[in-house]
């Protein structure tokens, strides 16, 4: 796979999962507040998320490190995120009924809301890595420019949500293009399908 793409959706999912996570507190603070604990629910629920989808893209990636197990890993994130607004009031309704302790109660909405999509953008890295480490002998450097071209990504998400995007577009909306973002890396994977048919003068 062209090294350009891959280090693209390394960047643009990792721009994604801060942004989501940023504009997530957004979603909570209706039922819960902006209180310390519920960052600390959302920050816990993101990162177990991608320490399991870690894990799980390892796994896969030892099997199969191609553009098509990618495109279908991307896409559901992508689905999901867009498809945030529609069904997180929803969810926030439920949980304010259920009249919990607000500390479980933002600890379990941030699990039904972040947990699923964060998996699925946590497998993309090692795909990514097992993609580009063609050679043994320079994992480590593939790796070492993956996760710092994804975490440069997420500075910028970081920064362009906290900065721009929530000012812009409010938090339902820049949900939603956080979800064209993450959709952009699967028509990437679209994209060089194609052209790669093309190159080799498949119909």
């Amino acid at each position: 796979m062209s090294k350009t793409i891959l280090y693209s959706i390394a960047f643009l999912t990792g721009f994604a999962v801060m942004g989501y996570e940023i504009l997530g507190t957004r979603i909570l603070a209706p039922v819960y507040g902006s209180e310390i604990f519920v960052w600390g629910a959302i920050i816990s629920v993101f990162l177990a998320g991608l320490c399991i989808g870690y894990a799980a893209g390892g796994r896969i990636a030892d099997k199969r490190s191609d553009i098509h197990i990618l495109s279908r890993i991307i896409l559901v994130p992508s689905v999901l995120i867009v498809l945030t607004p529609y069904y997180a009031p929803w969810m926030c309704n439920i949980f304010k009924a259920m009249n919990l302790d607000t500390r479980l109660g933002a600890l379990l909405l941030s699990i039904v809301l972040f947990l699923v999509p964060c998996i699925f953008m946590g497998a993309v890295i090692p795909i990514i890595v097992k993609a580009i480490a063609t050679n043994i002998e320079k994992v480590g450097s593939s790796a070492g420019n993956v996760y710092s071209i994804s975490t440069a990504g997420s500075i910028a998400g970081t920064l362009f949500t906290s900065f721009y995007l929530i000012s812009w577009m409010g938090v339902l909306k820049g949900i939603q293009m956080i979800g064209i973002i993450v959709a952009a890396c699967w028509f990437l994977c679209l994209y060089y399908h194609y052209r790669n048919k093309k190159r080799k003068g498949q119909p």
